[in-house]
Formats: structure tokens, sequence, C-alpha cells
């Protein structure tokens, strides 16, 4: 009986950890204003700047060019890159955050709603 309460509770507790979650609309159609802001690194001494050394116009590239999958796909078929940049852009007129990986993904976020991008077509974006 404890077993089948304790199952019962977890049960609903995912369920309304589900309820939280963003919703997620169809992604951005026109991106403006895209500004690198930052560069990251988890791992300093293996992922530099110059994997990721994107200009504004070099991001907007990416943005322009990738896919936009499901994290889960990214998950699953795109190497995890200890290093980004970020910034802001406009996309269809609102304010968003935005993230490039080294490994040619990334993100958009805009306030409840993120999509994910990857970009099998940015190598000369990401080489020296």
């Amino acid at each position: 009986m404890l077993i089948q309460l304790a199952l019962g509770t977890l049960l609903v507790t995912s369920l309304l950890g589900c309820a939280g979650l963003p919703t997620h609309s169809n992604p951005p159609r026109h991106l403006d204003e895209v500004f690198v802001k930052d560069f990251r690194s988890i791992a300093p001494l293996d992922c530099t700047t110059a994997d990721v050394a994107l200009t504004h116009t070099e991001a907007a590239t990416f943005f322009s060019r990738a896919r936009v999958l499901s994290s889960r796909q990214i998950a699953d078929n795109y190497p995890v890159a200890p290093c980004f940049v970020e910034g802001t852009l406009l996309a269809d007129g609102e304010r968003c955050d935005w993230r490039i990986t080294a490994a040619a993904t990334g993100f958009i976020r805009c306030g409840p709603n993120e999509w994910h991008f990857a970009c099998d077509d940015c190598d000369e974006l990401f080489s020296d």
C-alpha cells in the first residue's frame, strides 16, 4: 500500500509539473537586430572563443540556415559543446535571447517559448 501511495504521489507531482511547462508556438518568421553579447565556456581549456567566434552577421546567418528541431532531437543527434556565444535579437518584433554552441546547435527564447536549432550547413561559420 505504501508503494502505491508513493507511486500515486509521484504521478500527481509529475503531472502538476508538466502543467507548468511553457507552451510552444510556431518559430519566429523574421529575425532582426541579432547581436552577440557574450562568450561562455564551462571548459575553457577545451573550448575557446576560437571555436565559436561568431559576428553579429554570422549569428544571423546561423539562424537563417538552421533547422528547428526538438530538444530531444538535438540531444540524441548532436554533440554537446561546452562553450557558446549568446545575445539578443528581435523575433517578429519581440526582444528575445539566443545561444549558439560550438556544436552548431542553439536556441531562441522569447518569454515562455523556446525553439531549438541545428545547422548542418554552417561549417564555415565555425572555422578559423
